[in-house]
């Protein structure tokens, strides 16, 4: 009898409430001066209040609609049924528990998990939307890029020129393979003129740069001239010839070069800066890494020269300076020394483009590698050459 008295009692409040209600504007425009008096709520005072009467308060606040909540009222029907039956449980909210289990602010309003502040960056430490895994200035790679084999033959009519730019377009873009975004590090230490061991440790792209997806790409030569717009819109630098005898020492894949000059490539001096000898190459260098188990994102070395920087292009302003192709026929020695005989809008084949991360650690503290490379002691854990103030590719 109680239940259902309780049960009346509660729709007959609720007809005569939807009867009279009215909106909020009506109560406001309605009122008297009297009325409008704001009503300070202690709220420590109102933890002896029941449920029954708080749910009451909440359900006869109307919307602005001007009708009373449907869900407040059910709400209060639920409460008050629970308190008359006592078949209902309080809610506990969720523990939020270290070491990978549930949290209870994950995804909500009111917690503090990946919730992004004005930069952009999250206090989870996630990265922004818009950024893959790996190394962050590197764009997204559009849903819409083409491979790297559609992109050979798009630019295979191109002059040299045209197709210069259509290669930034791309990898400034961000239509480069995943894996190149996941740098490796490299650790190297010496013992350096002020007689103490240094030790550093900086970041170099995997490969070198290529353009097209994980499954169809293709390793891109390029001038200094591009490379270096690409290295400076990344935050990043080319490689010195020491860095990049310390990357093939480092490498997990050390590949043997394969020249494309000889009778076996008929007028190989007029097509080796074409796309047919870039694409021929490509397949070359992927014969290697099937035939020795080279899984894409490992550190590759000895496939490719270096484009590098260097104290001599400030007395060759107007030249590419290659070395590397180091061979492991011949201690990994390179096959390519200090080459300066192509002007700087040159690329051919042979050419790799390897990214350097600007931020570095030496002995423990964070640096930038131009700070490294210009100061007069430091800079040998990096260059053959002493001290390197001009880190660009190009003058």
């Amino acid at each position: 009898m109680k239940r259902i008295l309780a049960v009346v009692i509660v729709m007959l409040f609720f007809c005569l409430a939807v009867g009279y209600s009215q909106s909020l504007e009506e109560m406001v425009e309605n009122a008297r001066p009297d009325d409008l008096n704001i009503i300070e709520v202690n709220q420590e005072n109102g933890g002896n209040k029941s449920r029954i009467s708080s749910g009451f308060a909440e359900t006869i606040i109307p919307s602005p609609s001007g009708t009373l909540s449907f869900e407040r009222l059910f709400g209060f029907i639920k409460v008050l049924i629970a308190e008359l039956f006592g078949e209902i449980e309080e809610e506990k909210p969720d523990e939020t528990v270290a070491g990978g289990k549930e949290s209870a602010d994950f995804g909500s309003e009111s917690g503090t998990a990946d919730k992004p502040d004005e930069t952009g960056s999250t206090s989870s430490g996630s990265k922004p939307e818009g950024t893959l895994s790996g190394y962050d200035p590197i764009p997204i790679r559009p849903g819409a890029a083409g491979s790297g084999s559609e992109f050979m033959k798009r630019t295979e009519s191109m002059t040299p020129a045209q197709r210069e730019q259509a290669i930034l377009n791309e990898i400034l873009a961000g239509n480069i393979p995943s894996f190149l975004r996941e740098f490796k590090e490299i650790e190297v230490s010496r013992k350096l003129q002020d007689g103490k061991v240094h030790v550093i440790k900086y970041k170099v792209m995997p490969d070198v740069l290529a353009i097209g997806s994980d499954s169809d790409f293709v390793r891109m030569p390029m001038s200094p001239l591009a490379a270096q717009v690409i290295a400076e819109k990344f935050g990043c630098i080319l490689p010195t010839t020491q860095m990049s005898d310390d990357i093939y020492k480092n490498a997990q894949t050390k590949l043997l070069p394969e020249p494309m000059s000889g009778g076996k490539y008929k007028n190989w001096q007029q097509r080796m800066t074409k796309n047919e000898f870039y694409t021929e190459h490509q397949s070359l260098v992927e014969a290697q890494c099937r035939k020795v188990g080279h899984q894409n994102g490992m550190l590759i070395a000895g496939h490719k020269k270096d484009v590098i920087i260097s104290n001599f292009l400030d007395s060759h302003k107007k030249n590419v300076i290659i070395y590397g192709w180091h061979d492991g026929r011949n201690g990994g020695k390179p096959i390519q020394g200090y080459g300066w005989g192509h002007e700087n809008t040159y690329a051919d084949y042979s050419h790799g483009i390897r990214l350097i991360e600007s931020e570095v650690e030496v002995d423990g503290e964070k640096m930038d590698i131009k700070d490294v490379l210009a100061d007069r002691t430091l800079s040998k854990l990096l260059s053959k050459e002493g001290s390197v103030k001009n880190t660009s590719a190009c003058r």
